[in-house]
């Protein structure tokens, strides 16, 4: 049903927002991908490093771009064992389970003409069974109207 979270794990939303910031949109009318930030940015790491790739658990291609924090912190710890359990999750594509599904979603992305800003958040775990990673091409923020996300939701659940 989803990793057990304990209550004191409020830092959790730093890791998330790390991600969405670092693949969230682009900022416009800038010179170079390098420049531009957002999905344009990790969009040409990704093309010139192949930082995601099948075999690779998301938890290193994570590594790599910074997405687990700079310091060393129980809250990092335990979302980094977090990242280590989604192998054992499954997801909303049958016969993929959770990483794979993250990974692979990501690859497809990035392999658009035009590659969506991606966001991930959490949901609470107990709402589904077996609490599955879901990736959606939706809008989670109601404040940007017309941004669709390729969304990655993670169940997690309380202790209890």
């Amino acid at each position: 049903m989803g990793a057990i979270v304990d209550p004191h794990e409020i830092y959790f939303g730093t890791f998330f927002e790390r991600f969405n910031m670092r693949f969230g949109p682009a900022m416009p009318d800038r010179p170079t991908a390098w420049h531009s930030g957002g999905i344009v940015e990790v969009t040409a790491l990704q093309r010139q490093f192949e930082i995601f790739r099948e075999g690779r658990p998301f938890l290193e291609s994570a590594a790599l771009l910074g997405l687990g924090g700079s310091f060393s912190s129980p809250a990092k710890d335990r979302w980094l064992e977090y990242l280590t359990r989604l192998p054992h999750m499954q997801s909303d594509q049958a016969g993929v389970n959770g990483d794979q599904r993250i990974v692979g979603a990501l690859i497809a992305n990035f392999g658009q003409d035009t590659p969506l800003p991606c966001f991930m958040r959490a949901y609470d775990g107990r709402t589904r069974e077996p609490g599955l990673v879901v990736v959606t091409e939706e809008n989670p923020l109601f404040y940007l109207e017309s941004v669709v996300f390729l969304t990655i939701s993670l169940p997690m659940r309380p202790v209890g």
